[in-house]
């Protein structure tokens, strides 16, 4: 715990210092009050007087507001303005209508992932998929994802482990296929050196743990025999309970006809996002066409942006990665004289347009399932547990 604190303090600390040293760059009055905050803060946190969870969101506020930092801190925050003003906020409806198509291929997804499982229904899946990622937009430590096995449990009656590890499986998808179109537009010419170190670390992560998942399945009585070999019988029985509740929903892993169709459904599903972004491009006035590696370089670099951990819903690390994909692809490009400006107010139009419609399905799902706040932190702890438990 003491070094979790120490931890912590020391990070809140050195972004109080980054706030100190852009004040000495610019001389904005916004820094200072940052560094006083945001040191005291590190400093109570070093001695051990603030409890965790307030340092969590310390930390997650000040990462956010590192990176805002990047997109805002030198801008004319009057032509921002202006860009709100002159967007065509008509390009938003079929950016909507992209978004909507990307959860509807997601939730058929997510039904052929959970087949071996039992069939389960359309709208069970989908509710359950909207309220997961509205979950992981507003909870801590995308605590969504127990939230999506609850509900999915809890109207289906599957078991939770078992749905669980279908998610397990659909990150690792969803990695591979942000890493691949990453590599497929860095190939094509856009240089990142940033977004070339993340791939990087992001295909080890992804392919790493798919292929240690492929090697359980394939040889499952190895975790068997190692979990007698190792402990008492009485906790013994309670582990292999766990990884029996976990193998069902890998049972996907061993039949290369439901693989098809989860590739199949996982091109469907990504194909729309850089066409939602596309359009939401469309809204605003860059001084020159949009070239087609813009929305595409788009689409991996938010999805590597939100595995850091910062404010609710990405704040910050969206409007970043916005800010980094432009800058990359129009590099080149005899860009508007308010193009900074223009990226600003794209990448909150952006976020919005990307979030606004998961959140609002998510919160009619919520309703329709007859939930309650309560439920948020019952269920979120109640899958987290019976995960743990393997029921």
């Amino acid at each position: 715990m003491k070094r979790a604190n120490l931890f912590r303090g020391l990070i809140i600390m050195a972004i109080a210092a980054f706030f100190g040293y852009r004040y000495g760059q610019s001389g904005s009055v916004i820094y200072p009050i940052y560094l006083v905050v945001f040191a005291g803060a590190g400093l109570i946190s070093l001695i051990g007087l603030l409890p965790a969870r307030w340092q969590n969101m310390l930390l997650n506020l000040t990462i956010s507001l590192f990176f805002l930092d990047f997109v805002f801190a030198d801008i004319n925050l009057a032509e921002v303005g202006e860009a709100f003003a002159n967007a065509n906020y008509w390009m938003l409806v079929p950016s909507t209508i992209s978004i909507l198509a990307h959860l509807f291929f997601r939730t058929l997804r997510s039904q052929v992932l959970l087949k071996p499982m039992g069939a389960v229904s359309f709208w069970p899946t989908f509710r359950a998929l909207v309220i997961g990622i509205t979950g992981n937009a507003v909870l801590p430590a995308r605590a969504g994802e127990f939230l999506r096995a609850y509900v999915l449990g809890r109207s289906t009656g599957l078991a939770k482990t078992g749905v669980f590890a279908t998610l397990v499986v659909e990150r690792i998808i969803d990695g591979l296929t942000v890493i691949l179109v990453l590599v497929a537009v860095m190939i094509l010419g856009i240089r990142s050196p940033i977004l070339q170190r993340a791939g990087m670390l992001g295909a080890i992560l992804y392919g790493g743990v798919l292929l240690a998942l492929v090697v359980f399945m394939a040889q499952r009585h190895w975790a068997d025999t190692l979990v007698k070999k190792l402990l008492p019988e009485n906790l013994a029985q309670f582990a292999l309970n766990i990884v029996d509740g976990f193998t069902s929903g890998l049972a996907i892993l061993k039949s290369p006809g439901h693989w098809g169709m989860v590739l199949l459904w996982n091109i469907c599903t990504w194909i729309p996002i850089p066409i939602s972004f596309w359009f939401a491009l469309k809204a605003f006035d860059f001084g020159v066409t949009i070239p087609w590696q813009a929305p595409v370089l788009m689409l991996p670099a938010i999805a590597l942006a939100l595995t850091i951990p910062g404010a609710p819903a990405g704040v910050g690390l969206v409007q970043f990665s916005i800010k980094l994909t432009m800058d990359a692809t129009f590099a080149q490009l005899p860009v508007a004289a308010d193009f900074a400006e223009q990226v600003a107010a794209a990448s909150i139009v952006i976020h919005l347009s990307q979030f606004g419609p998961e959140v609002i399905a998510g919160v009619i799902s919520f309703v329709i399932e007859g939930l309650s706040t309560k439920d948020i932190s019952t269920g979120t702890q109640m899958a987290s547990n019976e995960v743990a438990s393997g029921t």
